[in-house]
């Protein structure tokens, strides 16, 4: 990509896929002055769920930068992106859609496949980069300071199990505002920007199994007859129906799952944009909603009770686990549950899909940890485990296998 004015300094941006000579040379053809820059050199990529785990191997990203730092074309400033991996932790995950493509939503991981992993970890990529900039440009480098810096220490905490549970029939006591008798409001109407929205019918009662069909759901829509959970509705399925047994009450918890940061579907309205229809009558247009705003920034506030029969998909489920000693990085291992989220001392650390992939384990930073009992809570949202109500605290990450 190349944009500027004749009065602004232009960069490119390629990875180590590329060859550098004719990205350098469009730019200088674009503006024939001013230093030669890659202000995005891609040492790894994004992911997305339910593709694999994106990584560029170190000899090719070295390989492309040694060629920048001796280029003929004279010096070259690289700038890497991601030198450091991260994480989109709360809701802060976002989402890609290109011109004719599938929504595509981001795991929590931002690890990148960079050469300082999600968790600051010092990988054989930092170091091959290292010693290309000490061979080429060996005043940069001061191998005495650097070789103090150390991976930080990771521990497993082991398994938490859950005790305490706020079912779906009680997730409306943590709405941060509700609405009765009102159209099916979108997340920007509600002045919303993450999280769920909760969206209650009570204006048709049916005595048989009925089809259920939700047109332009943003993200997901999870459908529960009379409390209980029925299914799903993606907004990436071609279908848009669903059959719901009788029922007088119908709940639809919508998710977020991520706004698109780039490209021509910027706008990326978030709820249910088509109509609901149920029988074929159209419930969408009437007043007969209510809604429950569902940011869940705050789960310390749920009325948790012990967990009982009740505790099905769409409950908080929490548990408690002891750390002795100074609090280390860890990461929890949300598998046998399905898809939702994790908060861990009331921080929400991110959404889990483990089924889809890529990511297994999420990352769950020292400083969020405290010595002493620490408090884990899940929202799961589509399938409770048919074991123990458990997960586990492990040392090490899990975000997928290569894919590239």
């Amino acid at each position: 990509a190349v944009v500027s004015t004749q009065s602004t300094g232009t960069t490119v941006n390629f990875g180590p896929n590329s060859d550098h000579k004719p990205a350098f040379t469009r730019m200088r053809n674009f503006q024939g002055h001013g230093p030669l820059v890659n202000s995005e050199y891609y040492p790894g990529w994004l992911d997305h769920w339910g593709e694999p785990h994106q990584c560029k191997s170190s000899e090719l990203v070295t390989a492309e930068f040694k060629n920048m730092l001796t280029s003929e074309m004279g010096k070259i400033y690289v700038n890497f992106y991601m030198y450091f991996g991260g994480t989109n932790f709360g809701f802060y995950a976002g989402a890609n859609r290109a011109q004719d493509s599938k929504y595509q939503p981001d795991p929590t991981s931002y690890d990148y496949d960079a050469p300082l992993s999600e968790c600051g970890d010092l990988t054989d990529k930092y170091h091959a980069i290292r010693r290309e900039i000490k061979a080429h440009l060996p005043h940069l480098i001061n191998d005495d300071i650097l070789s103090q810096v150390k991976n930080s220490v990771k521990k497993s905490y082991g398994k938490v199990v859950f005790t305490k549970a706020l079912p779906f029939t009680d997730i409306k006591t943590l709405a941060t505002k509700v609405l009765h008798s009102a159209p099916l409001h979108t997340f920007e109407e509600l002045q919303q920007d993450f999280g769920f929205v909760l969206y209650e019918n009570v204006g048709i009662v049916t005595e048989q199994t009925t089809e259920l069909e939700v047109l332009e759901p943003r993200d997901m829509v999870y459908v529960y007859a009379d409390n209980v959970y029925i299914g799903k509705i993606y907004r990436n399925q071609e279908e848009t129906k669903l059959s719901v047994p009788p029922f007088k009450t119908l709940s639809l918890l919508v998710e977020n799952m991520g706004r698109i940061g780039y490209g021509p579907h910027l706008h990326d309205y978030k709820g249910i944009l088509g109509s609901v229809k149920v029988g074929g009558t159209i419930l969408s247009k009437t007043p007969d909603w209510s809604i429950w705003t569902l940011p869940l920034n705050n789960t310390a506030t749920g009325k948790f009770k012990d967990i009982s029969a009740n505790s099905g998909p769409g409950s908080l489920l929490r548990g408690t686990f002891t750390v002795r000693g100074t609090p280390a990085d860890t990461w929890v291992k949300v598998s046998p549950f399905t898809k939702g989220v994790v908060f861990v001392n009331n921080k929400n650390i991110g959404r889990y899909w483990p089924k889809v992939g890529p990511q297994k384990h999420l990352y769950v930073p020292s400083v969020w940890l405290r010595e002493g009992v620490n408090q884990l809570t899940i929202f799961e949202v589509e399938e409770m485990p048919q074991t123990e109500l458990l997960v586990e605290l492990v040392d090490h990450p899990d975000i997928g296998v290569c894919g590239t």
